[in-house]
């Protein structure tokens, strides 16, 4: 009788972990040719670019500006995921546990129609339309977007209603631009942004305010506001950036090792669009300063002004294939303890392609 206890059992388990098997399988197979589940992308941009530093040729170089890899589906209805990797960057690990070349991993889950709770690695929730584009898509950034810590481990808490998202996040702060040495595996940051779509998408807004834990009882603050005007086939976009952190910028002002400075820092963004569809010419402003508050004084002050063509001429499989070419000038000038530095002149010319790819 025990014989046959023990050979019901065997058969009932191999059944059982037959069964698993097919399960997995089939999710498997799922996954692997269902368009929604499973969705493989590998963006790239190459440039060809020279630059003029004071009236000097200083460079001229093919440069891989982006080497991404995007991973995206919907597993079943309601809960999405995102996994986006740069393969062009230093696979350093970091405290949290992706790499810092993981830009995103990220499970969203929507709760009826209104809600929706995303955690993983994702963007922090700055405002700005600039912080929004694709870094593939920048040529010209300003101070602020070029700098900021930009992908966090957290938590979203979107709430949709009547064509607005309002954001809630919480996520790590660890990076030596808020946290403290001795608090940054303790240090949060808290977001807030407002997505706005107004008399019928004429007004967009993207507002965002966030804390970022320095230490137990102090916080780093930043406004983010961006506001984007549309008007038939022309796009304006104003954008503002205000908020304090620590920053080396020995590099900016031509010394060795300043260290970490306390500084607060202001970005504007202004950019002006029209598409043509296939020709899509943009204009874009950007002003920069930077006021150290450990010397009480200004360092510097930015204004670069870029023109840009982008050109998609394909359909189809190719119609994210785009040609691009760019002239930008940029004029730093020193301030404060550095007030007798001769101002800095630098001229970029640019053409390149980006061509972003459905590989599965």
């Amino acid at each position: 009788m025990k014989k046959i206890y023990i050979l019901l059992a065997i058969l009932l388990l191999s059944s059982t972990i037959y069964a698993q098997h097919k399960e997995s399988q089939n999710i498997l197979e799922k996954l692997v040719w269902n368009e929604e589940m499973l969705n493989i992308m590998l963006d790239t941009r190459i440039d060809f670019q020279t630059t003029f530093n004071n009236g000097n040729f200083d460079e001229a170089t093919f440069q891989g500006q982006t080497f991404k890899l995007w991973i995206v589906g919907e597993i079943v209805p309601g809960i999405r995921y995102r996994v986006r990797h740069r393969l062009n960057k230093p696979q350093s690990p970091l405290r949290e546990g992706y790499s810092a070349a993981t830009d995103q991993a990220w499970l969203a889950f929507d709760i009826g129609k209104h809600w929706t709770i995303t955690a993983g690695k994702q963007s922090v929730q700055f405002g700005t339309f600039e912080y929004d584009y694709n870094p593939a898509d920048i040529y010209l950034g300003t101070m602020c977007f070029n700098d900021l810590d930009a992908y966090k481990t957290g938590v979203n808490v979107a709430y949709k209603f009547a064509g607005q998202t309002l954001n809630v996040q919480v996520v790590n702060s660890d990076n030596p631009q808020f946290a403290s040495d001795s608090y940054k595996k303790k240090a949060l940051a808290a977001t807030f942004l407002w997505e706005g779509n107004l008399f019928n998408g004429a007004v967009k807004t993207r507002w965002g305010y966030g804390a970022f834990q320095h230490q137990r009882d102090k916080f780093y603050h930043w406004l983010t506001p961006g506001i984007q005007f549309n008007i038939g086939k022309f796009t304006t976009e104003i954008d503002y950036y205000l908020g304090n952190r620590n920053m080396d910028y020995s590099s900016a002002v031509g010394m060795e090792d300043l260290g970490n400075r306390y500084v607060k820092d202001q970005s504007v963004g202004v950019n002006l669009k029209y598409n043509f569809g296939v020709v899509r010419p943009f204009v874009k402003g950007v002003w920069n300063k930077r006021y150290d508050k450990d010397f009480d004084k200004n360092a510097y002050q930015n204004m670069g002004v870029q023109a840009v063509v982008e050109v998609y001429p394909f359909k189809g499989i190719v119609q994210d294939l785009r040609f691009h070419a760019m002239y930008s000038y940029n004029n730093t000038d020193f301030l404060g303890n550095y007030g007798s530095m001769a101002d800095q002149d630098q001229h970029m010319i640019l053409v390149g392609l980006r061509w972003l790819f459905k590989v599965k």
